[in-house]
């Protein structure tokens, strides 16, 4: 499985840390670096908190979380690991 994994192409970027982790924008996959899922939500709505997969989250709110401890929520930190060279 881990194969696999490393054969896939992430080029896009996480709209919560920045970071090339996601294979398609707005695909509901969670960034392994900051554990935000991605749900479409951008610098457009960033503010909105959408009550879907995110929670009470707004993206802002998770930007700033990640700035402060590493994720998209302190509760989140458990999950999330380091970026990839191949990520930045």
């Amino acid at each position: 499985m881990e194969a696999l994994r490393k054969n896939v192409k992430a080029g896009y970027r996480c709209p919560c840390c920045g970071f090339k982790t996601l294979e398609a924008p707005g695909a509901l996959a969670l960034c392994p670096v900051c554990w935000w899922e991605d749900d479409g939500q951008d610098d457009m709505d960033a503010a909105e908190v959408r009550l879907t997969v995110n929670g009470d989250l707004s993206l802002d709110e998770a930007r700033e979380h990640y700035a402060r401890c590493g994720a998209a929520h302190p509760r989140l930190l458990p999950y999330v690991r380091q970026p990839l060279h191949s990520e930045e």
